[in-house]
């Protein structure tokens, strides 16, 4: 194989390749999406700690503020990029409590009006999911999302497969190649 074709090659593989396997991450270990997300976020306050304590040291006016600062967040970042599956926990428990005490609320109010309760029942229901299994609905939007990029990864490279124009050799005689 010429290294202009291995070149071309790759060039048509890459992106849908690359897809390809964010998919199949994202839909074999949905976790590692919100792990992902919850260490950049850690990363990034334990950033803003170490900036926030030099300019605590550098810093004439509120030393001790910009020090207390510093120190929230790193204690804060460290505990992101160490558990980082807890955020969304904690996350979707209190979406799952905001979410039941407002639909609760509806669905006692639909009650003594006599009104249809389906729908206000079914979002206490989740309500109460999130609360009991808060992983579950990051899961499922994650796995959900993965098996779109799979199925876009799975499109692109079969119509980059299809379309793509096979040029023939080079061996024509009656062509002059200036290099």
């Amino acid at each position: 194989m010429k290294k202009n074709e291995l070149f071309s090659l790759v060039r048509v593989l890459l992106v849908p390749g690359l897809l390809i396997l964010l998919g199949l991450i994202l839909l074999v270990y949905p976790d590692a999406a919100s792990a992902m997300i919850s260490r950049i976020l850690g990363y990034a306050l334990t950033a803003c700690g170490i900036g926030a304590g030099v300019t605590a040291v550098f810093s004439h006016t509120g030393r001790i503020g910009k020090a207390i600062a510093a120190v929230v967040l790193a204690i804060v970042g460290g505990w992101l990029v160490s558990q980082p599956l807890l955020l969304v926990a904690w996350i979707s428990r209190f979406l799952g409590m905001l979410i039941m005490v407002n639909s609760g609320m509806e669905l006692v109010y639909a009650l003594k009006q006599k009104r249809n309760v389906i729908f206000y029942g079914a979002a206490t229901a989740i309500g109460a999911i999130l609360i009991l299994l808060p992983m579950t609905a990051s899961r499922l939007v994650f796995s959900l999302c993965g098996a779109a990029v799979l199925i876009i990864g799975i499109v692109m490279l079969l119509d980059r497969l299809r379309s793509r124009r096979w040029l023939p050799e080079g061996d024509d005689p009656n062509i002059i190649d200036a290099l």
